[in-house]
């Protein structure tokens, strides 16, 4: 048995090879399955982003953490040629895209055996720590207690500069929807049901979910329409309309549909479309992941809400544990849903002090100029 076997047994090494990625699946997948890694760690999305997103100047590290041969746990990781000389930065696979193309890839750490956690993320962030060929380590978009968090927190003689950035919003889908409304602010509860009368007066909310791949199309579509309005509404850009991203997910979704992983859900009032949900799934979670509704009746009906307590319902259903609404700053409406939050981070690792401090400097003079340009009525664009 493997978890007989010291941990000092382990050995790590390095993965380079894009093809050696793309025949890691079984044994990606077997691991995570044996973590209960979220779905934000699977060889499916990690594959399919450096397939999108990669450029030429990126060197692939796949830190891998054997026994005997045996994976035990893994660390995704690649390195991005800085400008002007200033050396590469490791990062997280799955992150450090351009803001406009962002996939947003969450909830990312070590995956570890079980059986072995403390020293395989001991070992990772020695690794990360030994600057092997980059001057900076980026680590975005971590849970607050994450195995790298804890392990490098035990260490004193790192280089690290941490910042908050925002909270996952998580519903336990162990309340019944009764329980769980029940939770919610009185004046919250109150405009829910009068929405819920209209919707059930003007003929009631029904659900679509893609049934096959040559429904794909068209719900990407309709998804891409719908969150353009919501985003149009707030002034913001809609990110469907990065070709990357829509390259990126559509890749995704043909290579996990069949697994059960994905699905894009319409939500309709006799036969108009008010809303649309796009959501992944692992062993115990269902991930909200992207949305659009069309305003025009969302003081009336609330389509959005509805579309979330209704995915909610069904994952209850089929025995999902929790309906994770995902990362958000506060205030966000995604506090309406009584969810429990855990701070999220996102960490600079360093290989000197000077570059810490520069690094630093450089992030003091971008607040100051932000500031600045805010009281001459400039905004960021």
């Amino acid at each position: 048995m493997i978890n007989s076997v010291p941990a000092t047994q382990i050995e790590r090494s390095v993965v380079h090879d894009p093809d050696v990625f793309a025949s890691m699946a079984e044994e990606w997948r077997a691991l995570t399955a044996h973590c209960s890694a979220s779905f934000f760690l699977s060889w499916e999305w990690h594959y399919t982003w450096w397939q999108v997103y990669a450029t030429p100047k990126d060197r692939l590290y796949l830190v891998r953490f054997t026994i005997n041969g045996e994976l035990v746990g893994l660390l995704p990781m690649y390195t991005r040629a800085e400008g002007l000389g200033r050396g590469s930065t490791l990062l997280f696979l799955g992150t450090g895209e351009a803001r406009t193309d962002e996939v947003a890839t969450e909830y990312l750490d070590v995956i570890a055996h079980p059986g072995f956690t403390g020293a395989i993320a001991d070992s990772a962030v020695q690794w990360l720590s030994s600057c092997e060929s980059w001057s900076k380590v980026e680590l975005r978009f971590m849970l607050d207690d994450a195995r790298l968090v804890k392990a490098y927190r035990a260490q004193s003689n790192l280089f690290v500069v941490e910042r908050g950035v925002g909270y996952r919003y998580r519903a336990d889908l162990a309340l019944n929807e009764e329980q769980h409304l029940e939770g919610l602010g009185n004046s919250r509860k109150k405009r829910l049901e009068r929405s819920r009368r209209a919707l059930q007066r003007d003929g009631g909310l029904e659900q679509y979910s893609v049934a096959g791949m040559a429904e794909l199309g068209s719900a990407f579509t309709q998804l891409a329409e719908l969150n353009h309005e919501r985003q149009a509404h707030k002034r913001r850009k809609s990110v469907f309309v990065s070709d990357k991203f829509n390259l990126f997910h559509r890749s995704l979704f043909e290579l996990i549909f069949d697994k059960g992983l994905v699905n894009i859900h319409q939500f309709k009032l006799n036969h108009t479309l008010l809303a649309v949900i796009y959501c992944f799934y692992d062993e115990d979670t269902c991930y909200y992941y992207q949305s659009g509704f069309t305003k025009r009746t969302a003081n009336k009906y609330m389509p959005l809400t509805f579309a979330h307590l209704a995915e909610m319902q069904r994952n209850r259903a089929n025995g999902k544990r929790y309906y994770d609404l995902m990362r958000a700053e506060p205030p966000t409406y995604k506090e309406d849903f009584g969810c429990e939050t855990t701070k999220m981070i996102t960490t600079f690792l360093f290989c000197s002090r000077s570059h810490m401090l520069r690094f630093n400097a450089v992030k003091a003079a971008r607040r100051a100029l932000v500031r600045a340009l805010s009281r001459a009525g400039i905004s960021r664009s």
